[in-house]
């Protein structure tokens, strides 16, 4: 029977290495040696450097140097060719690596100056769904990549998808910062990774076919598979129901922003300000003039609750027309928009008073330059100085220059030429010069 043209082009096995390829490449992975370990002490420093400034580009760049996906690559492809010496190998480096990667990272934030946690640290505290899903696809496609003759980009891809990293460091600066809440939530935001790569390793490997390694009674074949259950289990319910509560939040923040923009545009009511608090779905509103209609608050949450947002609160603090003077508050406000105007205007005052001085001080410059040249050769016919652009290429930059040009009536010495550009470069440096020396026919 002739098979689908769309399932030869997804067929794995055209490209595949073989097996004993395949299984070197993961042992590689696997071991424990010097320069190993040396380059996840440096990741894991380089990584907690970026959490701690917030520079996404360093972080990437340590995901990409680490070592950490190996052995749990090998774990997921050892259960899929049931290999349990490999298992116990790749078992035994992990701990040693996230025992070394949680220490590092201990001691880096202990010392650290810069105790604030950051946007690029404190999202790494809340795993939820995505990052399962994230971390099975990523560790999918890495297994395919490390099983292909060609080697490919997607290694390093996968490495900076599925960040395992990163929480390892945040998990550290929970450590160092005595808050149990964000070691918590990045090391479990690990274990999302780690268990969901091995068990997409383990899915792929499946798909392939690849060879045995062992044979296996039945009891411990289905105790083996009564392990993997509960690990993915045990993994993936947590971040669903963190996901469900995120999707609450966002649903929350959405509706309350409709509201407020409402709420704001009503002539009946003074809203002077508002605060939308997500993680316990709380709108804080602050009213003015008139006092609102007694279960106003109650109503406004009532709108706010559904089975997408959940329960919400809505809590109204009203300041009177006796404690609020309306007029007095626009007077505050245009007086405060006139100064920040007038303050606006003052500073692009000053900033082209001194672009005026500079461009007065730069003319006088050139006049004197067109004085001493005219002075320097009274063989000139004519001399001009003047200022222009110029572009190196077509899609270049344009850059300002000083163009001198002068007619001569003789010709000048080379060497007095040279002399000439070289005075004028060093005199109106770093600016660029040119000069044009042309003899009159």
């Amino acid at each position: 029977m002739r098979v689908p043209r769309i399932l030869r082009l997804l067929d794995l096995r055209r490209d595949q290495r073989a097996p004993e390829a395949i299984h070197e490449a993961i042992e590689a992975g696997v071991q424990v040696a010097g320069t190993n370990l040396w380059v996840l002490i440096f990741a894991i420093f380089v990584a907690s450097v970026g959490l701690n400034v917030n520079s996404t580009a360093v972080i990437i760049g340590a995901m990409l140097i680490s070592p950490l996906m190996g052995p749990i690559v090998a774990i997921g492809y050892g259960a899929g060719v049931r290999d349990f010496a490999l298992i116990r190998r790749a078992l035994r480096t992990l701990g040693l690596f996230v025992a070394i990667s949680l220490t590092t990272a201990t001691v880096y934030f202990a010392v650290s100056p810069l105790s604030q946690a950051q946007s690029e640290l404190l999202a790494r505290t809340s795993p939820t769904l995505w990052d399962v899903l994230i971390a099975f696809f990523g560790g999918a496609a890495g297994i395919v990549a490390l099983t292909r003759r060609e080697v490919s980009n997607v290694v390093p891809g996968v490495a900076i998808a599925t960040a395992l990293m990163p929480p390892l460091c945040t998990a550290g600066y929970g450590i160092a910062s005595r808050n149990p809440a964000y070691f918590g939530g990045a090391f479990y935001l690990f274990s999302i990774n780690a268990v969901f790569i091995a068990f997409a390793t383990l899915s792929v490997v499946k798909v392939l076919r690849l060879p045995p390694r062992g044979e296996l009674d039945a009891r411990v074949r289905r105790r083996a598979r009564l392990i993997i259950a509960a690990a993915v289990t045990a993994t993936l319910v947590p971040s669903t129901y963190l996901a469900y509560r995120l999707v609450q939040q966002e649903f929350f923040a959405a509706a309350a922003g409709d509201l407020v923009r409402e709420l704001s545009a009503d002539p009946r009511i003074v809203l002077l300000a508002s605060e939308i608090r997500t993680s316990d779905r709380t709108l804080a509103l602050t009213l003015g003039g008139a006092a609102p209609a007694p279960g106003f608050g109650e109503q406004l949450a009532a709108r706010l609750s559904g089975p997408k947002s959940g329960a919400a609160t809505v809590s109204v603090r009203h300041i009177g027309g006796d404690q609020l003077d309306v007029a007095s508050l626009r007077r505050d406000l245009q007086r405060d928009l006139f100064q920040r105007t007038n303050e606006d205007l003052s500073s692009q005052l000053q900033a082209l008073q001194v672009r005026f001085a500079e461009q007065q001080n730069a003319q006088a410059a050139r006049g004197r330059l067109l004085t001493e040249l005219r002075a320097e050769f009274p063989e000139a016919e004519s001399v001009v100085v003047a200022v222009g652009e110029a572009r190196r290429s077509v899609d270049s930059i344009a850059e300002p220059v000083l163009l001198v040009h002068m007619v001569l009536m003789r010709a000048v010495p080379a060497s007095e030429e040279r002399r000439l550009r070289a005075r004028l470069a060093a005199r109106f440096a770093p600016q660029r010069v040119e000069v044009l020396l042309t003899r009159r026919r």
